[in-house]
């Protein structure tokens, strides 16, 4: 005989997803592999483009996000081309991410009529469940209560679901801005409704809900026409189309502004082309989570516009008439007048070889409300760079016309090829938000940053980053195995020059071993900025 459950253990069930969710975004921060296993990534990985390929593929981007990402996302379409094989290959790998303690989401994107769709909880949600997942997306057009008893089987199983309100791609927007013509939401938009409603599942439970969204990162242009504001929204939201679909850190800062930590980004194509070397797929994981988790930071820090009363559950709400999404790529700038309220500029330097991006990574991880500067380059972006994470990409003319009008800081050219520069409008915005900011470059970049900064009247205080010796440097140069040995011969001469140039930095680090010099830094920062250690 089975007993009736109490209503705090049906809570306790309905809240668990999103409590598990949370705890992994603040252990590992906001970002979602996507595993898709595309042909042509599968091709240009050297597998099979079969069931067999995509399982390999997905085990090894399981490896890059374990301990490094809150989630991963899987899409199905991906595996049902191959048939029962297919279907088989997701099983397999849904159970090596149970193993490995990853939170799973399968993208499948079910919608339909509740009468039929409840079957999805056997196959999803329910014990011993073929294909167990943490969550799954939903397609909410056959109108959202069609979803709400296969809502309610997920939460009270202990999973979630992501129910698509605003997609990233353009032909989206038609539809989801379109007014409704009666029902609950008359005279709101079709995607206003979708979150209300899903917002009501999320009711009674603390912090973050078990029953989310989709919003995808792209959709900033129409987002005050929608009447949703994402920062009223208590449960997930999932958001695509960051990186190679074309979203920026400053889509994510002016879509999610004044979210609570609730953002989940994804990222698939970026990581999937460092790969198939775990170790690549490795950095590349942990290099564009630090960056989502600085946008995400800059986003919950900026206030949401002020809205109109009226929204369901507090859900959503339309904006004021007339007001404008702040996109930006960081803070409002202050008054031209205005000087800096906070630190000093931090300028990192030192040789080839050091670490100093190690030092910085390691930094970053800790203490990731720190912004790290992002230089303009004139040269094609490589596989997987994105705008805005790794550079600024523009061409010559728009470079020569920003240097000309005294947008950067410092700029050089680099191979007598490509130019580079530092923009100098996000520096002095960071700066005047008393931002940690760092800038890190090579010694004449920070000589020229000098020079500079004194005509601009801003402070700087710059670090130099040292090796334990100089036997330590060519032992970690020549331990690359990335170059030949001239080029590694003029590395040590440059080096040498380099070394000779400490006497000329505020304060030097040593990095002779990385977790402390990342904290001898962060105690620089500290003090420059009032922050408590």
């Amino acid at each position: 005989m089975t007993s009736t459950p109490s209503s705090s253990e049906i809570l306790a069930h309905r809240s668990d997803f999103g409590l598990r969710l949370s705890n992994s975004m603040a252990k590992y921060g906001p970002l979602c592999v996507g595993i898709d296993p595309h042909r042509k990534i599968l091709a240009d990985w050297g597998y099979n483009v079969d069931a067999e390929g995509a399982e390999l593929f997905s085990v090894r981007m399981l490896q890059a996000a374990s301990g490094r990402a809150a989630a991963v996302k899987f899409q199905t379409p991906m595996y049902e081309r191959y048939g029962s094989k297919g279907f088989a290959a997701l099983e397999r790998v849904l159970y090596a991410a149970r193993q490995m303690g990853i939170i799973t989401i399968v993208d499948c994107l079910h919608g339909g009529l509740s009468t039929t769709i409840s079957a999805i909880a056997d196959a999803y949600f329910k014990p011993g469940a073929p294909l167990l997942a943490d969550a799954i997306t939903l397609l909410p057009y056959y109108g959202a209560r069609s979803l709400g008893s296969l809502i309610n089987e997920a939460m009270d199983n202990g999973r979630g679901v992501f129910v698509a309100s605003l997609t990233s791609n353009p032909e989206g927007a038609s539809l989801q801005t379109a007014i409704r013509q009666s029902g609950e939401y008359e005279g709101k938009t079709v995607s206003f409704g979708i979150a209300s409603t899903v917002q009501k599942f999320n009711q009674g439970i603390e912090g973050m809900g078990s029953a989310g969204l989709i919003i995808g990162a792209t959709i900033g242009q129409w987002m005050n026409d929608s009447g949703i504001d994402p920062s009223k929204f208590t449960g997930p939201i999932l958001s695509p189309g960051y990186g190679w679909q074309g979203a920026e850190a400053k889509d994510l800062s002016t879509v999610f502004k004044g979210t609570k930590g609730n953002v989940l980004v994804t990222v698939s194509r970026f990581i999937a082309s460092h790969g198939p070397n775990i170790s690549a797929l490795a950095q590349a994981t942990e290099a564009i989570s630090l960056d989502v988790r600085q946008a995400l930071m800059e986003a919950t820090s900026m206030p949401s516009d002020e809205k109109t009363t009226g929204a369901a559950a507090g859900a959503a709400v339309a904006p004021t008439a007339g007001a404008a999404p702040q996109a930006a790529s960081s803070p409002a700038p202050a008054p031209a007048s205005a000087k800096p309220r906070g630190g000093r500029l931090l300028v990192l330097t030192g040789p080839a070889g050091v670490g100093k991006g190690t030092v910085e990574t390691a930094l970053r991880k800790k203490h990731p409300e720190i912004w790290l500067s992002v230089s303009a380059t004139t040269r094609a972006p490589r596989p997987g760079e994105v705008n805005g994470v790794n550079y600024w990409f523009m061409d010559d003319q728009e470079f020569a016309k920003k240097e000309q009008a005294g947008e950067f800081l410092e700029t050089a050219t680099v191979h007598g090829m490509a130019r580079y520069g530092t923009p100098l409008k996000p520096v002095q915005d960071h700066l005047a938000h008393n931002v940690p900011t760092i800038l890190e470059i090579d010694l004449q970049g920070a000589r020229r940053v000098k020079e500079r900064a004194s005509e601009l009247g801003l402070e700087v205080v710059s670090v130099f980053i040292a090796p334990p010796s100089f036997d330590e440097l060519v032992r970690r140069l020549t331990g690359r195995g990335t170059e030949t040995p001239e080029q590694r011969a003029r590395r040590l001469e440059t080096a040498k020059v380099e070394l000779a140039a400490e006497g000329e930095f505020d304060v030097t680090i040593t990095n002779d071993d990385v977790e402390r010099a990342a904290q001898e830094l962060w105690s620089i920062i500290a003090k420059e900025y009032g922050i408590g250690e």
